[in-house]
């Protein structure tokens, strides 16, 4: 069942603003549709999906500019491999670029669009969003330009842009005439939450899911509150009494299902997320993985591997996990990505691949460049970790301990990351470290007051301490 009655064809766009050059009203309806699937992270049944609905875009009018522009995006945000190995990717590209040069009709707008598209291309992303800013100042209803921003700052490490880009313009979507306003305010409350401002993000959050229950990302963003916030019974309530909700939301019905593992984990109950692993995660892999799934699998399994039960080993787990990622390895999309394949690669002893993914950072950048420095230094210290180096893997990641957010993602996942420091002091031989592992534990616990997990690892660095002692 579609969750819009009703598509804005051209005479809708016109008087909102946001008029389009295409003399194609069926074109412009998919436009909106395929929009609305993008924010709202589901496939209309009706349309065939975000798939058919692009295809019957293009089948009304080829030529239709913001269209190209979206599907690139889309294309390139959610991008696996390289975008040079993508003959689809290439061929949206290369069919953007003649229309810019051949169409004469094209507005304003939709060639700012074009150039912020080529620029995202081409690696340009501080360019490409700088454009999408430009439009936002004189079309601030421009979903194609603000999602695209927040996107890119999402995987850039910006979340103060990625809330302000929001924010700047909510206040133009207020006319009760305009579609898919509701959605502003989850993505709001994602930067917000990211920020730190969690009262407000909660209740953006809330704000949004009275728009539309269904909303995924705004689901997500309230889930981060209680993330951050450890309110872990609240977290799994929310949860578990809107899945009816949020489960039509393709990659994010997974990412939310690890949110709730991670809930559990906080509260001290790892059989309900190893559940969540192998009914949900892991068979996802067998299938066709969004680099979410793939991103999510290793990083719950992970976890548990710092606080889960000693005695599983999660074997077969991360056999499955590394068949699924190996396809990808030193795909060089995202550090962010590839950190976490890496961890799948020495978990599932193959550390020759991990490896591999450390000296292909010389060879070319990343679609989303960050520090090279920097993830040279994560990669190593999360090979020596996994071989038992400790002492060498906590001074590998202290020194950049607050660079870590320059690879994107969110404070939530990058908390695999702290947590494995964490670790790493605690089974240190130095004793140096295993202060540190003090003052970090201290860090936490102010941070995120009463937590379970945190009073585990303090068992951890207590037992471990009564361990030297005895010595």
């Amino acid at each position: 069942m579609s969750q819009r009655e009703h598509w804005r064809g051209i005479m809708e766009w016109s008087f909102e603003g946001l008029p389009l050059s295409s003399p194609c009203n069926q074109a412009c309806k998919m436009y909106d549709a395929a929009l609305t699937q993008v924010v709202g992270f589901y496939d209309d049944p009706l349309l065939g999906g975000l798939d058919g609905t692009f295809k019957s875009m293009f089948a009304s009018d080829p030529d239709f500019v913001l269209g190209r522009c979206l599907e690139i995006n889309m294309m390139l945000v959610s991008a696996l491999n390289s975008p040079l190995a993508n003959p689809q990717l290439a061929d949206s590209i290369a069919t953007l670029i003649k229309l810019s040069n051949e169409s004469k009709n094209l507005l304003d707008r939709e060639k700012s669009h074009i150039e912020a598209t080529l620029r995202f291309t081409r690696g340009d992303l501080s360019g490409a969003t700088q454009m999408w800013e430009k439009i936002l100042l004189t079309y601030p209803t421009d979903l194609l330009a603000l999602k695209t921003a927040y996107d890119v700052y999402l995987e850039r490490g910006k979340p103060r842009q990625l809330r302000d880009s929001v924010a700047r313009v909510l206040p133009f979507w207020q006319s009760s005439d305009i579609p898919l306003k509701g959605y502003l305010h989850g993505l709001l409350a994602f930067g917000l939450c990211e920020t730190n401002f969690f009262d407000k993000a909660e209740a953006q959050a809330r704000r949004a899911l009275e728009w539309n229950p269904s909303d995924g990302w705004a689901t997500h963003s309230l889930a981060h509150v209680f993330e951050m916030t450890v309110r872990v019974d609240e977290g799994i309530k929310f949860l578990e009494e809107t899945e009816d909700k949020w489960k039509i939301c393709n990659t994010l019905t997974r990412h939310n299902y690890w949110h709730k593992a991670l809930f559990h984990l906080e509260d001290n109950n790892p059989d309900e997320s190893i559940r969540i692993l192998d009914n949900i995660l892991v068979p996802q892999l067998k299938e066709k993985p969004h680099g979410l799934d793939l991103v999510d699998t290793v990083s719950l399994l992970s976890r548990l591997g710092i606080v889960g039960p000693e005695e599983k080993s999660y074997k077969q787990q991360w056999e499955s996990t590394y068949q699924a990622v190996y396809p990808y390895v030193g795909s060089r999309v995202s550090s962010f990505q590839d950190a976490h394949y890496l961890l799948a690669c020495c978990a599932s002893g193959n550390e020759s691949v991990a490896e591999s993914i450390v000296a292909s950072l010389t060879e070319q950048d990343h679609l989303f460049v960050i520090d090279k420095k920097m993830v040279k230094s994560l990669f190593e210290a999360l090979i020596a970790y996994s071989r038992g180096k400790y002492g060498e893997a906590v001074e590998l990641l202290l020194p950049i301990k607050y660079q870590l957010i320059a690879l994107g993602g969110s404070e939530a996942q990058r908390d695999l990351f702290h947590q494995i420091l964490i670790i790493a002091t605690i089974k240190s031989k130095s004793e140096e470290h295993r202060k540190l592992a003090e003052h970090l534990l201290i860090e936490r616990e102010n941070l995120r007051p009463n937590s379970k997990l945190t009073a585990g690892l303090l068992q951890q660095l207590n037992k471990s301490s009564e361990s030297k002692d005895n010595m």
